[in-house]
């Protein structure tokens, strides 16, 4: 499987993650990976600048808007994307925070996803 260069923020402002994971590296900066619905591929996005839990909805380094769909999740491709990724950087540590932003995400909504764009 090859990985290929993304379509510029300027084509593409705004992508929808679904099976998203929220990764971060030992120096603390947070990348988003998962299935992109609008290209149907799986996915790394560069540095989390700004993540906002109640509605799910970050902005990376890129200046890209990421809406992440339903629940953390698992996806292959996102996976496999990852694993290139971290690859070409020798990355060998980072820590799945996933879980701990759709509980944050859950207690700004009483309880209730909230996905409203």
């Amino acid at each position: 499987m090859t990985i290929w260069p993304t379509r510029p923020v300027e084509e593409q402002d705004t992508l929808t993650l679904c099976s998203w994971q929220v990764l971060e590296l030992p120096d603390g900066k947070r990348h988003l990976i998962g299935y992109c619905i609008e290209n149907r591929e799986g996915r790394v996005s560069s540095t989390v600048i700004e993540l906002d839990l109640k509605n799910l909805r970050a902005t990376t380094n890129s200046g890209r808007i990421y809406l992440l769909s339903g629940g953390s999740g698992n996806n292959l491709d996102g996976n496999y994307v990852w694993s290139r990724w971290t690859q070409q950087r020798s990355i060998e540590m980072w820590s799945d925070v996933s879980d701990s932003v759709w509980q944050e995400h859950l207690a700004l909504n009483d309880g209730k996803p909230n996905n409203n764009w």
